[in-house]
């Protein structure tokens, strides 16, 4: 199963698409609504799902408002879990949103999908699902949200995520590969077990990049940014052609793995796990 593809103009892309979203907690294509000081009605419930996939299998999971955060389990199950809240001119009319809004679900032997659909031209109000899911081993996961970061720990299938407003961070990961890409907000990536084949990109437009590597790992790294610099701590690291602050070309180990970081405002570090960087 191949979860990673390379996309070469994703930031030219991801720096149109920001012009039209905001920080706060009004989705695009007007799903989250406007006028928030009319919107004095709230309204909350919890959305909870169980799903069985194959070995190797796959979790998409699609949000608008609202953080994910996603851990391993030493079950066998994938186990979501949703606290979904409404604001709106009353309490009832908070509560006719979350009624609207659509949870859709695609479940197959070897593949689970949960896209959130909310309802267009809500009114003054809005609505955030704050996810909380867990994944049993060897599971790939894709995980994206509008307004709000990414949280992955401790997962071993391949990783992808994608934020516009919010960081993406991953602790404690043996994943076999790896691709995140945040508009606004860094991404932090630390592997913990050595890295010898696969993909590990990871971009941001603003926000800084960083990326953990056990220092036995096998890789060829590259490193760009625009307006920042490049740093690298306690890696074994033998460059390759030309440096300077904003590029980065090297092996570790001999190379294997390919490790891809870039960022238009920020910094990009690579760093050895477990290094203590002030």
């Amino acid at each position: 199963m191949q979860l990673l593809t390379r996309k070469p103009a994703r930031i030219g892309a991801v720096l149109l698409f920001t012009i039209a979203v905001t920080g706060c907690d009004i989705a695009v294509d007007g799903h989250g609504g406007l006028g928030f000081g009319l919107a004095t009605g709230k309204a909350s419930d919890q959305w909870t799902r169980t799903y069985h996939v194959s070995p190797g299998g796959r979790l998409e999971l699609i949000n608008v408002n609202g953080r994910i955060t996603a851990e391993s389990s030493e079950g066998t199950a994938i186990e979501l879990q949703a606290e979904r809240s409404a604001k709106a001119t009353s309490d009832q009319a908070a509560k006719d949103l979350l009624d609207r809004v659509e949870m859709r679900e695609e479940v197959g032997a070897d593949r689970v999908r949960v896209e959130v659909r909310a309802p267009r031209n809500i009114g003054p109000g809005g609505h955030q699902f704050t996810w909380t899911v867990k994944v049993p081993r060897g599971v790939s996961v894709d995980l994206r949200t509008v307004n709000g970061g990414v949280r992955v720990a401790n997962l071993d299938g391949e990783v992808r995520a994608r934020s516009t407003n919010g960081g993406i961070k991953g602790t404690g990961l043996l994943a076999t590969a790896v691709d995140a890409s945040v508009v606004n907000g860094g991404v932090d990536i630390e592997l913990v077990k050595a890295v010898t084949t696969g993909t590990y990109e990871i971009e941001a437009v603003n926000g800084g990049v960083s990326i953990y590597l056990p220092n036995d790992s096998r890789a060829d790294i590259a490193g760009r940014c625009v307006n920042g610099g490049i740093s690298t701590y306690d890696l074994p690291l033998e460059m390759v052609g030309e440096q300077n602050r904003r590029r980065l070309d090297a092996t570790l180990n001999g190379g294997g793995a390919r490790v891809s970081l870039g960022t238009v405002n920020g910094g990009v570090h690579i760093r050895r796990t477990g290094a203590v960087v002030n």
